[in-house]
């Protein structure tokens, strides 16, 4: 029974994933990958915390399995959920787990194989694409060079002061991107140094180191115009317009498995119950 119902729910998932449209964000499967790998962390709690520490080492393996396909080729991610379960197989014969519910590994092996076959067909029938495309960083440089190319207008133009408003607005664009982050710095720091502005060189010189150590750790306030005028932690209210062209740029990651791996436990903890 617990073969049928893994196996089902798993296809479940999956063509509910296709029909929605959830799968053609890269991210889908890499992160189911690691929900489902993370439930022997749960059982091991469960069980008392004992076999928590060999648990976790499994775990970051197949968390970077994860990361490393989801940034190169998603057969990768075929392969280790298939491979996650034939882990599931010999799982209790390799760690002391006493938290693991006995139906698990069947229920977990059915599921794993049956998505890392389905994940697999969606790749060899070219459903999906299975390397990385340009990331957001090269997504949003259009969007980027076509401020900065304003700003340049503007000041030749005789209006400095456009010419800025437009940085920001390169600035707010890229500011996730280090490599954007730090391009829209520099040209701030000529902008100052173009106007004889002592106060912008020298905030520039700044947010250029700070752009370059912090944007790839995800610390940036979102929304900052990057000027001297504002303080550089400062987040801002994002323009319709731009927050539409960063969104299109962006592929949010997003999944329902934990829950519905949730609803899974409690039903086969249910069935397995007299």
């Amino acid at each position: 029974m617990e073969y049928v119902v893994g196996a089902g729910l798993a296809l479940g998932v999956a063509v509910f994933a296709t029909l929605a449209g959830l799968d053609r964000d890269r991210a889908f499967y890499p992160t189911a990958l690691i929900v489902i790998a993370s439930y022997y962390d749960l059982f091991a709690i469960m069980g008392g915390g004992g076999a928590l520490g060999v648990e976790t080492g499994v775990l970051v393996v197949f968390i970077c399995i994860s990361v490393i396909g989801f940034r190169t080729n998603l057969w990768i991610v075929a392969g280790a959920l298939v491979g996650h379960g034939l882990f599931d197989l010999i799982h209790g014969q390799l760690i002391d787990n006493t938290g693991v519910p006995s139906w698990w590994p069947m229920f977990c092996l059915s599921f794993d194989v049956v998505a890392g076959s389905y994940l697999a067909w969606r790749l060899a029938s070219a459903r999906l694409e299975a390397q990385a495309g340009p990331g957001f960083g090269a997504r949003i440089h259009p969007h980027v060079q076509d401020e900065l190319l304003a700003a340049k207008a503007s000041e030749r133009a005789g209006n400095p002061a456009a010419g800025f408003r437009h940085l920001e607005r390169a600035h707010v664009l890229g500011q996730t991107s280090t490599v954007e982050h730090v391009r829209v710095h520099a040209h701030m720091l000529a902008w100052g140094l173009r106007q004889r502005n002592a106060r912008e060189v020298g905030g520039q010189v700044q947010r250029m180191v700070g752009a370059a150590l912090v944007t790839g750790l995800g610390l940036v306030p979102h929304g900052n115009t990057g000027g001297s005028n504002v303080h550089p932690f400062r987040p801002m209210l994002i323009p319709d317009d731009l927050a539409r062209t960063i969104a299109g740029a962006r592929t949010v990651a997003g999944t329902l498995l934990s829950v519905v791996f949730v609803v899974a436990t409690l039903l086969g903890a249910g069935a397995q119950s007299p």
